[in-house]
């Protein structure tokens, strides 16, 4: 089902001889619900972005009495550090946890294993291994709280000009992009984020370009490391976990009209009855906390799925902003 309310207003501001100001405000909530599913009250659907490189690619439920759009994945904790580690062997190059570190190798290990700078995982069920079936839960909605819009349009003599804006408020994004270029997602050497450049990631090649793989030399390495490295898993298949899910909400300045109507004692002369100039600007400015290209932008390769799988930002190419110049000319 789906369901809402929506709030619509518009009027006349101010009016005087030689100018004016109205106005128009909308304001709205959608809640689209499962009502019912065959056979069970959960499914597991994919928004196919990686398809099946993606590990447990299923990262949405369908829930009965619950909304469309409920973004499932692992909960991520940073990265894996060297306290978390009690030894390493440089034979075998394999690197042991700590009794009681849980242990996420299976899904972020690829064929080097897990080690100091590897992405980490919360273990939810607390049995020492992060799992598809036990360590996942509900880390994200596409559906917003409300959205709406205003505009407004004044006249002052000769000059008129005209605006509108546009916000959506409490919609989570799943932004591919912090999975896919955070890491070497089939690719050796790829395009990458600039959260994870050389000053914030984890890092194990030392000032004079030597491999560097101690517990203790890898610690004085990274004291300030923010990010876990990129090069930690290999070519490892992407996970998805609520690192990869951002608040979208925005506020935007759909367009700006600034006109311009010559006296009629000018355009008289030369057999025209009107004329005006006119500029304006689409997606004049936008404010929002989005790490992506455009908030307002959703692309998933999920085909039949796609309306059962929002919110998904597969890099899609932003709004442009837009300026136009041109004339209203009537004889």
């Amino acid at each position: 089902s789906n369901t809402g309310i929506e709030l619509s207003l518009n009027g006349v501001i101010l009016q005087g001889k030689d100018f004016s100001l109205s106005g128009s405000f909308n304001i709205g909530r959608n809640i689209p619900k499962i009502d019912k599913l065959d056979g069970n009250d959960i499914r597991q659907v994919s928004s196919n972005w990686a398809g099946t490189d993606l590990k447990t690619a299923d990262d949405f439920r369908l829930i009965t009495g619950q909304t469309v759009g409920l973004m499932y994945g692992y909960v991520n904790d940073g990265y894996y550090t060297t306290a978390d580690f009690e030894s390493y062997n440089p034979t075998t190059r394999v690197y042991t946890l700590k009794p009681g570190v849980a242990n996420s190798g299976t899904l972020l290990g690829g064929i080097i294993g897990i080690r100091p700078g590897t992405m980490k995982l919360k273990d939810l069920d607390g049995d020492g291994l992060v799992t598809a079936d036990k360590d996942r839960m509900i880390i994200g909605s596409a559906i917003p709280k409300h959205s709406g819009g205003f505009g407004l349009n004044a006249t002052l003599k000769s000059f008129d000009i005209s605006t509108f804006f546009n916000w959506v408020y409490g919609n989570d994004i799943y932004n591919t992009g912090r999975i896919q270029f955070n890491m070497l997602y089939r690719s050796t050497y790829g395009n990458m984020l600039n959260t994870v450049n050389y000053d914030n990631r984890y890092k194990y090649i030392d000032a004079n370009g030597a491999l560097v793989t101690g517990l203790e030399e890898l610690e004085a390495l990274n004291p300030n490391a923010t990010i876990w490295s990129p090069f930690s898993s290999g070519a490892a298949s992407p996970v998805f976990s609520d690192d990869a899910v951002e608040d979208g909400s925005f506020f935007r300045m759909t367009y700006v009209t600034l006109g311009y109507t010559l006296p009629k004692t000018i355009t008289s002369r030369v057999g025209i009855s009107s004329l005006r100039l006119y500029g304006t600007v689409y997606n004049a400015f936008l404010i929002t906390n989005y790490s992506g290209y455009d908030p307002e932008v959703t692309a998933t390769r999920s085909g039949s799925y796609a309306a059962l799988t929002p919110g998904v930002d597969f890099s899609a190419y932003p709004k442009s902003r837009t300026f136009t110049f041109g004339l209203n000319v009537n004889f």
